[in-house]
């Protein structure tokens, strides 16, 4: 399969080193996404994070014409003890995909690139306008 060309999205113009997504070959991959305001403040606690780094996918999401419904694969980072990012984790994922969630893995992470963050979501959608 020939490499189509590569479409990178940085909102940040590159302030951050890289783009936070890219789309290829019928895909759109979301980097590593945490729970962060527009202002750079972070909210308290994991599911708090959880919900509003799944806002910030689906607003990368958005700029290529898809949604978190097109997601195919999510690999979630997070730090502290497992049950209770996996109680907030089920409780998210339930309000976010409904009944139909995509494939995920989940990782424990001794620490993410700030110390506010506890949280880190990347997701692999299925571009809608590659058909």
């Amino acid at each position: 399969m020939a490499n189509t060309k590569l479409d990178y999205h940085d909102p940040f113009d590159g302030k951050l080193g890289f783009a936070l997504a890219s789309r290829c070959n019928g895909l759109i991959y979301a980097s590593g996404m945490t729970g962060f305001e527009p202002d750079m403040s972070v909210p308290e606690g994991v599911e708090a994070q959880m919900r509003l780094a799944y806002k910030n996918i689906e607003g990368i999401l958005e700029h290529y014409g898809a949604s978190l419904s097109d997601a195919v694969e999510q690999v979630v980072f997070f730090v502290g003890d497992a049950a209770p990012a996996v109680a907030a984790f089920n409780r998210v994922s339930a309000d976010t995909f409904g009944k139909t969630p995509p494939p995920c893995t989940m990782i424990g992470a001794t620490a993410l690139v700030d110390p506010r963050y506890l949280v880190e979501i990347k997701v692999t959608a299925v571009d809608p306008g590659a058909a």
